[in-house]
């Protein structure tokens, strides 16, 4: 496998209240997804989102991390078909920036991300959820 570089739109998004599964942050342009696959087949990750949350203040994430597929994984994502967060190894750091004296407080925090669900582009839109802790 050849070392190769990956630059992914991403157009909605939404961040999910785990406790009442409703909507609080809407991701917003611009945010984008620079992927760096190795030659061995991981996946570097640096990902910047800026959600619009439900007051209107805006957060800023920074997404770094490692994703590694395996030979389950490999051939659903060539395929376009979905993967799920046992079937490979993709664990994200985040930091958060916001202004809002109601979010301030991840300013301060590191936050660590596991993927759940994902589904790499093909013919149709990719997608991707994790759980973030």
């Amino acid at each position: 496998m050849t070392e190769s570089k990956h630059i992914f739109n991403i157009p909605s998004g939404y961040l999910i209240d785990v406790e009442t599964g409703s909507a609080i942050g809407e991701l917003v342009s611009p945010s984008g997804d620079w992927l760096e696959v190795q030659s061995t087949g991981t996946m570097n990750l640096n990902i910047r989102d800026t959600i619009k949350m439900d007051d209107g203040s805006t957060i800023l994430a920074t997404i770094t991390g490692r994703s590694v597929p395996n030979e389950v994984a490999g051939p659903k994502m060539e395929q376009g078909l979905t993967v799920t967060g046992d079937e490979m190894y993709f664990v994200l750091p985040l930091l958060m920036e916001t202004n809002s004296e109601k979010y301030h407080r991840v300013n301060d925090t590191v936050f660590l991300g596991k993927m759940d669900e994902l589904t790499m582009p093909s013919e149709k839109s990719g997608m991707i959820k994790y759980n973030v802790y």
